[in-house]
């Protein structure tokens, strides 16, 4: 595949909740600095400069240390990818759903992890594709958004912060796509995934089968077929996978986030997974 040729770069980082989280020198490397508290850093990736035209804003989450003598580690990180809705450059609009529940001690609880919020400029999509057709053909390049998620990663990674071996992604709708979008260009960066009413191309499901992977749609979904996720789940059982389940909600539509991510036990199985 296409390597990415995002260079990330540190537009300004803000604490948001209980005090400062995070600090960094602008046009460096990814620095950061955890205190006790929680926090939402903000964070960019940009392609040839810093004009807010070619960059994809992130917000990212630091769980905090146990302790104020505790330092930097690699913890489990979770990816989210947003639906149309929530497109645009204000990186506001990423956290508006979902993200609460995944902030929320219901879910903190289960395991410290980083939480990264990229957000998609309303030009692109994680996967440059038609959501409401019965299928589509994966395009031959990732989206440049999808770039900027797999940059952010690669320097997360590099700066210690992400753990390689339990990177996990998940999306909703527009955000279903880019997960599926993902598995099926860079199935060993993933240790499980969550797509949720999103859809992929059956022809990679090879690269798909063997991620542990947990699948919803609500059958009443007039904007994302059903079929989407019915057809990737079939391929990849008809391809020998083992590791997906596929759960349709009879009395829902589109909308069908909420109950999906409040599955018992989702958590618990999601993390328990490493590369």
């Amino acid at each position: 595949m296409k390597k990415n040729n995002i260079v990330i770069s540190i537009i300004m980082l803000v604490g948001l909740l209980l005090g400062n989280a995070c600090s960094a020198q602008e046009g460096g490397s990814l620095q950061v600095r955890l205190e006790p508290a929680r926090g939402l850093c903000e964070v960019s990736a940009c392609e040839g400069g810093e004009d807010g035209s070619k960059c994809i804003r992130f917000r990212l989450h630091n769980p905090g240390p146990v302790s104020e003598g505790d330092t930097l580690e690699p913890l489990p990180l979770v990816i989210f990818l947003h639906g149309a809705g929530e497109r645009g450059r204000d990186n506001e609009g990423q956290m508006r759903l979902c993200v609460p529940y995944l902030l929320s001690d219901e879910v903190q609880s289960k395991q410290r992890f980083r939480l990264l919020l990229p957000q998609c400029p309303e030009e692109y999509r994680w996967a440059e594709t038609d959501w409401t057709l019965l299928k589509h053909t994966m395009p031959e390049h990732p989206s440049v958004p999808m770039e900027a998620v797999m940059a952010m990663l690669d320097r997360l990674i590099a700066e210690g912060m992400a753990d390689p071996d339990r990177v996990y992604i998940m999306g909703i709708s527009m955000g279903g796509f880019g997960t599926w979008d993902a598995l099926q260009r860079w199935p060993e960066r993933f240790a499980a995934a969550i797509a949720i009413c999103g859809g992929g191309d059956p022809k990679y499901v090879d690269n798909v089968k063997k991620v542990p992977l947990k699948i919803f749609h609500g059958r009443k979904d007039k904007l994302v077929k059903v079929c989407r996720s019915q057809d990737m789940y079939d391929a990849i059982i008809g391809a020998g996978g083992k590791k997906a389940s596929l759960k349709i909600y009879d009395n829902l539509g589109h909308f069908c986030w909420d109950e999906a991510l409040k599955t018992p036990g989702l958590f618990e199985w999601l993390f328990s997974n490493r590369r």
